[in-house]
């Protein structure tokens, strides 16, 4: 049986995202990389997630020495559930079938 997935929808503060964390690719593309962090229960906006910029690697090794790093918050997110469950139907439903 395959996995259902669950979608996620996002709404971030583009005023928040500092330039110098965009990132060109060689192909001319620009990237940005993100973090999720999912709620234990949702907010009182019924966000199930934050999403925020990832530490750099100067901010990781602050934390790592016991300094304080504050995130860039840019937003939140919801997670949406599959309704209608549809799963693959068995060999024996489709030997059942009129066609």
């Amino acid at each position: 049986m395959s996995k259902q997935g669950r979608n996620r929808t996002m709404s971030i503060c583009l005023s928040e995202i500092p330039k110098e964390r965009i990132l060109k690719h060689e192909n001319g593309k620009m990237y940005l990389n993100l973090s999720t962090y999912d709620y234990d229960e949702t907010d009182k906006y019924d966000n199930d997630f934050s999403v925020s910029l990832p530490l750099t690697k100067e901010e990781v090794e602050i934390k790592k020495g016991g300094g304080t790093v504050n995130r860039v918050f840019l937003g939140n997110g919801r997670i949406w559930e599959d309704k209608n469950k549809m799963q693959p139907a068995s060999q024996s439903e489709l030997d059942d079938l009129p066609f």
